[in-house]
């Protein structure tokens, strides 16, 4: 069964030993923000430890407003949100390497599970 967990930029780093425990039961995780490449790359690098036969780690990608709405307008809301909040407007999607991969070969499973 896949679960999606919807997490606040603002509480990431206090919950992470829940969600890499989330993550080996099959959670897909999405974060309310973009994480620049430092925090993905210790993410990473914070799961490494825990990669086993049952657990072959996680694939994450991150998606900026400024890839879907590419306005001169909403550039300036953007950088200013992102000045306000001190964090990248935009998501942060992280899961299980092993769902991530079988819903990349098979999208239509995806909606299955939503179905």
């Amino acid at each position: 069964m896949l679960k999606i967990k919807l997490v606040k930029y603002e509480k990431l780093k206090s919950m992470l030993p829940s969600l890499f425990n989330d993550l080996m039961h099959n959670t897909i995780i999405v974060v309310d923000a973009k994480l620049s490449p430092e925090e993905e790359a210790k993410l990473i690098q914070e799961t490494m430890s825990l990669i086993n036969e049952k657990f072959p780690g996680i694939e994450l990608g991150s998606i900026a407003l400024a890839q879907i709405k590419d306005t001169s307008i909403n550039k300036l809301k953007e950088r200013f949100a992102e000045f306000l909040l001190g964090r990248k407007m935009g998501i942060t999607i992280i899961g299980p390497a092993k769902i991530v991969k079988r819903i990349e070969r098979h999208p239509e499973e995806l909606l299955v599970y939503f179905g």
